[in-house]
């Protein structure tokens, strides 16, 4: 079975959608009896998706008696015929699968967005942005009043400029579009977020890795990587994806010390979970306001439509930034800026907003004690997901993915040519229910055999 051709059929490269696209193949015969299917691997690889999530899918179909996996034959299509009656009631076979699905393979523990149900209406907010002012005018607003005076209180720091963007990575993606050149370097903490690493790849900037603990960057790294002439220092300032550290204000300080002998690297900071962290923001810009911009997203407080990041920081870089999307006609939408506005000002917006943070902290605290209790050293952090280093990451994703958990890889974290294996749990999408934590965590265990305890420090 030729695999660009298999990939051809697949719509959604989750695992419930590679399943569905692949069941439907087989029952219609287009993939026959003894078909032989591509490896996990192979076709994680053609699909641009990781091997647990094509685990996960060929553990589903496999469930069903559709794929048979042969010692010397390698996994192959099984016919329809032979696979076992399900009952008197004949499904569809979206709706069949649905049925069967596992429920931990319909809960996304591999990227650490948002729970939707735990973000606030919009309607309210999309009809306060109706009312701001200056709607239709030409002249761009690239920071409405409004929207300014409900950020400042909520910034960590007295700034110099303000400005919009699109999503949390357009912010990020013009911070450094305003801060570095093709074929620059960046000191960028590691293990990071697998996000800002593909934006260094799109920009052709050159990572330098800066080591880091749950206090953020480590002082003497990041003496050694300054020394390498990079321009730039980026570093997510709380919640970071994926050991969930944040930086404390002494660690700051100590920072803010070692670049003082390089006045010319500017410093960006990544406030990706921004509002719905419960740990506090110690930005560089109450040290170094001259060179610091701090990127603040609000999609996983107020949900990805929301499509509005502030940015606030020296203002030589603002100024970078509005002349790049103006030279391109580019302006946020001042009715989702007043949305914004109205999201952090309105008491059952804020409401919703607590709620949620108490929420990510139960379930980030409930799976860490149930994986504490089984042996694993893990640190709970500050963020929507947890780093768990496992001595082999393929053959543990792999594993888990065969009981319809799917995790994700911690290697895809580093910029170098040394990445340190580990799982990425993601928490957001967690259920409120102890016991249910309690069972994914023992297929946690169960999947990586034999827990290591050296952890993250």
């Amino acid at each position: 079975m030729q695999s660009l051709w298999l990939a051809g059929h697949i719509e959604s490269v989750a695992s419930d959608g590679i399943a569905t696209a692949l069941a439907e193949l087989i029952q219609a015969g287009t993939v026959p009896h003894g078909a032989r299917l591509p490896t996990v691997r192979e076709f994680a690889a053609v699909l641009g998706t990781s091997a647990g999530t094509v685990a996960a899918a060929w553990s589903a179909l496999r469930d069903r008696g559709l794929i048979e996996t042969r010692r010397r034959g390698g996994t192959v299509a099984v016919s329809p015929a032979a696979v076992p009656a399900q009952g008197t009631v004949t499904l569809a076979p979206r709706q069949w699968l649905a049925v069967q699905e596992p429920h931990w393979a319909a809960i996304d523990l591999s990227r650490a967005s948002a729970d939707p149900t735990l973000q606030p209406d919009l309607a309210p907010a999309l009809a306060a942005g109706l009312q701001v002012k200056h709607l239709h005018a030409a002249e761009k607003e690239h920071m409405i009043e409004a929207l300014r005076t409900a950020v400042a209180p909520t910034w960590p720091a007295q700034v110099q400029a303000w400005t919009t963007a699109g999503g949390g990575t357009e912010g990020m993606l013009l911070a450094l579009q305003a801060s570095l050149h093709p074929g620059d370097a960046l000191a960028i903490e590691e293990p990071t977020s697998p996000r800002l690493l593909g934006l260094l790849e799109l920009l052709k900037v050159r990572a330098i890795a800066v080591q880091c603990d749950y206090q953020g960057p480590l002082p003497q790294s990041l003496r050694a990587a300054l020394a390498q002439s990079p321009t730039a220092l980026l570093y997510q300032l709380r919640a970071q994806l994926p050991t969930g550290s944040a930086l404390t204000a002494q660690r700051r300080d100590q920072l803010a010390e070692v670049l003082a002998d390089y006045p010319h690297v500017v410093v960006l900071e990544d406030d990706h979970m921004g509002t719905v962290s419960t740990a506090p923001a110690h930005s560089m810009a109450e040290r170094l306001p001259e060179r610091t911009l701090l990127v603040r997203a609000y999609c996983r407080a107020f949900g990805v439509d929301l499509r509005t990041s502030v940015l606030g920081g020296a203002a030589r870089l603002i100024q970078a930034i509005e002349n790049y999307r103006s030279d391109r006609v580019a302006m946020t939408s001042r009715i989702f800026q007043g949305a914004l506005a109205f999201l952090l000002t309105d008491p059952s917006a804020v409401a919703t907003l607590e709620n949620a943070r108490q929420r990510y902290a139960w379930r980030r605290q409930t799976l860490t004690r149930a994986l504490a209790e089984r042996g694993f050293k893990v640190d709970e952090g500050t963020g929507l997901s947890l780093w768990l280093p496992v001595a082999d990451e393929t053959a543990a994703i792999v594993s888990l993915a065969s009981q319809g958990v799917v995790l994700g890889s911690g290697s895809h974290c580093f910029s170098g040519d040394q990445p340190q294996p580990g799982l990425r749990i993601a928490i957001s999408r967690l259920p409120d229910d102890e016991q249910r934590i309690a069972e994914l965590a023992q297929l946690i265990a169960e999947g990586v055999k034999r827990p290591r305890q050296e952890g993250f420090d």
